[in-house]
């Protein structure tokens, strides 16, 4: 049936190597290397995740000067510590 002048030769597929299109990442040294890695990378991420915290930081900081308690006080003051914890992930 190849004789004719209007088909083309059929090939049959080589096995080889392929690529592999799956992603590996280097083994880590524990937990949080990838959200390390990602904060390095994205600048975006980084300043999202800076700016949530200073909202809630700034909340709970107008919630204490207008109410006058002690629990609005301390959540403000907690809540500086996960963006001291974001730039100890991202320069380390």
């Amino acid at each position: 049936m190849s004789d004719r002048p209007g088909q083309r030769p059929t090939r049959t597929p080589q096995p080889g190597p392929r690529r592999s299109t799956t992603r590996t990442t280097p083994p880590g040294s524990g937990r949080g290397t990838g959200l390390r890695e990602r904060l390095r990378r994205d600048p975006f991420l980084f300043v999202l995740c800076l700016a949530a915290l200073a909202f809630i930081t700034w909340a709970f900081a107008l919630t204490w000067w207008v109410t006058g308690g002690l629990i609005p006080l301390a959540l403000a003051l907690v809540s500086v510590a996960p963006a001291l914890f974001l730039f100890y992930l991202r320069d380390a």
